[in-house]
């Protein structure tokens, strides 16, 4: 008991609760992509006829919504490398796996 007292005081807890935090971040990015792309969709189906700037709002919402949701792809892998290196090598692992 005393050996693991000693070790957990010893270890660094900075990576765990960043780990932590950085799960939490990471769980509401992936909702938020999901509402995301919800959200084009819906725009782009109902403001079809509507124009703003000579396009359609639905034009408008591919343009701003896919480098929305490929920034928040780009933010969730950056992310998994620096603060939880394992979610990122299973990602590598699938990959190639399917490739």
């Amino acid at each position: 008991m005393a050996q693991s007292l000693r070790d957990s005081i010893d270890a660094p807890e900075d990576s765990d609760d960043a780990r932590e935090i950085w799960l939490l971040i990471r769980s509401w990015l992936t909702l938020l992509r999901v509402v995301l792309v919800i959200a084009i969709i819906i725009t782009a189906e109902i403001f079809e006829e509507h124009n703003l700037m000579n396009l359609s709002v639905s034009v408008w919402a591919i343009v701003v919504g896919f480098p929305l949701f490929l920034l928040m792809s780009m933010v969730i892998i950056q992310g998994d490398k620096r603060f939880a290196p394992d979610l990122e090598d299973e990602r590598r692992m699938r990959i190639e796996k399917s490739g």
